[in-house]
């Protein structure tokens, strides 16, 4: 059994936070996407970001949530991509 200790919980929370930060600044560049084929292109490797964070470092509910925000702003891209 592995001990959890505060330094092992810092680093889980470190981990953490660095991982969520990477996704949220991916989520934000799709809003600099030039054509629709570039956006549609991204949304994999961002859905497979997302399926590693779940569930070592994030819930089932996060999960669920952050993938409504990456299909919403997808959705609101192509929408200001003029499809």
């Amino acid at each position: 059994m592995t001990e959890i200790t505060p330094d092992s919980m810092t680093a889980f929370e470190q981990t953490r936070v660095a991982d969520l930060a990477a996704f949220y600044r991916a989520l934000a560049a799709l809003s600099e996407t030039p054509t629709l084929d570039d956006l549609l292109a991204l949304e994999p490797p961002l859905r497979g970001r997302l399926e590693a964070l779940s569930p070592s470092l994030i819930s089932e509910t996060e999960a669920q949530a952050l993938s409504r925000l990456l299909q919403g702003m997808i959705d609101s891209c192509v929408k200001a991509l003029g499809h």
